[in-house]
């Protein structure tokens, strides 16, 4: 056993006797771990930006309805001082000039539902 009271694996091989690797094996070796390595970063920056791109494609079709949703919302008369308060309890509170509603998070998730569905 060694000073750390792990096992030692004795080979019983004394290792200055025993030949070096040859250089054209070693130059082998290495050349075949960088092609292999070259291929898989090839292969993951592929995949990364097939991805990248269909994410941003998606967030240009979610701002092209965000856009589409606030043109129908602008054209709406009323809503221009609209302000909304969200509260730790799950309670948002709708305010303008003239018109003021409290909505609870049921509710305001039943009729995003609604919404979404086309009821």
């Amino acid at each position: 056993m060694d000073e750390d009271a792990l096992p030692v694996m004795e080979s019983g091989i004394d290792l200055t006797k025993v030949p070096a690797i040859q250089q054209k094996t070693m130059v082998s070796f290495l050349n075949q771990f960088v092609v292999l390595t070259v291929q898989f970063l090839n292969c993951f920056s592929t995949v990364c930006e097939e991805k990248l791109a269909d994410f941003s494609l998606r967030i240009q079709q979610i701002e092209t309805s965000l856009n589409i949703l606030d043109a129908k919302l602008s054209s709406i008369p009323g809503l221009v001082d609209v302000t909304f308060e969200l509260s730790p309890g799950g309670v948002t509170s709708v305010t303008n000039e003239s018109y003021s509603e409290t909505i609870s998070a049921q509710s305001q998730q039943k009729n995003l539902q609604d919404w979404a569905t086309g009821k």
